[in-house]
């Protein structure tokens, strides 16, 4: 990744306990009783919350008007993060950000909106009459292949009311329309930006895949759970700043998630290498002079 600023966040507003700062969540949409709204505070991921319509474009007359999901807290949080992780949707369905100070939506913090995947407008790898070639997005044969994670990142700011607004087309695992949105787990939050070094940072996307042979030339091969590997590796000159990645570290332990996005400032770049992950190693947090420290952790992709 060409920019070396990368985006951590290990703390969910959303999952509050109730005895901690609870949310509230509600909609403008019936949604699947046995796939409700509050499924999209917890994991397991896949098809958590379900809806029974599709959003329309709020800028169509005819429409019904978006899909509308709104968490409140009983106290403001810390934002800087929102995300919606292994949903359903299009690379053209569109989400809509808007957050407030105050539980009645009168003081507005902090607006963003985004495609699902932007535009990624690199012409070398655009070709002539390619399905992708005008938008320049992901090519929809390959877009499949990928977890299909939406992330929001806004200047810090302290709110009570968050407000999503969906709308646009979704697909099935088969490639066919879906009628309803499915979100796996909803993330509102603080997170922490930091400089990566250049060249020392990687990401790698490993199968397990199991390839047996037998005598005879017979060969099969058994599905394994995909992994991607992203290793933040950082040095810095603010111990501060250390410390923090360190804590974040503890709090994340090798069982709870974390949202990893190597490049806060190109969303097409984190659809392919960001979402969430989980720590598999040892954190490593050293003291090396007075005026540099690093640390680092390794993660893996979480599809559980």
């Amino acid at each position: 990744m060409a920019n070396p600023l990368g985006y951590a966040a290990d703390r969910n507003e959303v999952a509050n306990p109730a005895a901690l700062n609870p949310c509230t969540i509600t909609s403008n949409v019936d949604w699947v009783p046995t796939a409700p709204l509050d499924a999209m505070k917890t994991t397991p991921l896949i098809d958590a919350a379900v809806s029974t319509r599709l959003g329309d474009d709020p800028d169509d007359p005819d429409g019904d008007g978006p899909v509308v999901i709104e968490f409140e807290w009983d106290s403001p949080i810390d934002l800087t993060y929102v995300g919606l992780i292994d949903t359903n949707l299009e690379q053209l369905a569109t989400v809509r950000l808007e957050a407030w100070t105050d539980a009645l939506g009168t003081d507005l913090a902090a607006t963003a909106q985004t495609n699902v995947v932007p535009p990624l407008v690199d012409p070398a790898t655009l070709r002539f009459g390619a399905p992708n070639q005008f938008r320049g997005d992901m090519d929809p044969r390959d877009y499949p292949l990928f977890p299909k994670n939406v992330h929001l990142v806004v200047s810090l700011c302290r709110v009570r009311r968050v407000r999503l607004s969906i709308w646009g087309d979704t697909v099935q695992t088969d490639g066919q329309p879906d009628t309803g949105y499915r979100i796996g787990l909803a993330w509102v939050g603080d997170g922490l930006p930091f400089d990566r070094h250049v060249g020392s940072s990687g990401e790698d996307y490993r199968s397990y895949d199991q390839r047996t042979e037998t005598d005879g030339g017979g060969v099969w091969v058994e599905p394994g759970i995909g992994r991607r590997a992203a290793l933040i590796d950082r040095a810095v000159t603010d111990r501060t700043l250390r410390d923090a990645l360190f804590r974040m570290a503890m709090r994340v332990g090798k069982s709870k998630p974390i949202v990893w996005l190597p490049n806060v400032t190109d969303p097409a770049a984190c659809f392919q290498y960001g979402g969430l992950f989980r720590r598999v190693d040892d954190h490593a947090h050293k003291y090396m002079a007075p005026f540099y420290t690093s640390g680092s952790i390794e993660l893996e992709e979480w599809r559980e």
